[in-house]
């Protein structure tokens, strides 16, 4: 049986928020009532008490699949996910004090795996995430132990999508691509051992 957690009520609410960003109200609330979810039309707290539960997420990202079909769906929550970084970012101020002093002095990779690894620590310190930047050749690794968007779930295939689409948002502002690809290359929903997602910053 798996343990239920908490994440921060605040980043519960910048996930409903870019949610309905990404699908309008209408479709919001649809996909709240496929989940059997519908309170959460009233956002959590702006805080960072550990009132939302982390369970909740791959609930809401399978009714989108299921409301939408699987490729559509996952585009919504690829979509969802780097509204989520765009809406939580003024919430960081000190990381964009940092990339305004030191960014444009750096090497675009070297951007990259800053800004990674700075989203990496919010989310181990408040999340509980269990995750790691590591390197891969040309590439960088986003590991995670224990992934709150498809824990519980089984899929023939990874369906991190709303994860991917953050860190897509991550790289490209810390280093001004367009050109970043973010691929699920193991996915502990499809029979990993853990999630993991490989970066690629093109040319």
């Amino acid at each position: 049986m798996i343990e239920e957690t908490h994440i921060p009520n605040r980043f519960g609410r910048f996930l409903l928020m870019a949610l309905e960003q990404s699908l309008g109200t209408p479709g919001f609330q649809a996909v709240l009532g496929r989940a059997g979810l519908r309170h959460l039309a009233a956002y959590p707290a702006d805080n960072l008490e550990r009132g939302f539960p982390v369970n909740l997420i791959p609930r809401l990202m399978a009714a989108l699949e299921e409301m939408y079909g699987v490729g559509k769906g996952r585009e919504l929550a690829f979509q969802t996910g780097r509204a989520c970084f765009r809406l939580g970012m003024p919430g960081f101020g000190f990381l964009i004090d940092l990339a305004d002093l030191l960014f444009p002095l750096l090497p675009t990779r070297t951007r990259a795996r800053i800004g990674l690894e700075t989203v990496a620590e919010v989310f181990n310190r408040f999340a509980d995430g269990n995750i790691q930047v590591q390197k891969q050749g040309d590439r960088l690794l986003w590991v995670v132990e224990r992934c709150g968007v498809c824990q519980g779930r089984t899929s023939s295939s990874p369906c991190c999508h709303l994860l991917a689409g953050l860190l897509q948002e991550t790289v490209q502002w810390a280093t001004g691509k367009d050109s970043v690809k973010v691929t699920e290359v193991v996915c502990a929903a499809a029979g990993g051992p853990r999630c993991e997602m490989e970066i690629e910053l093109g040319g």
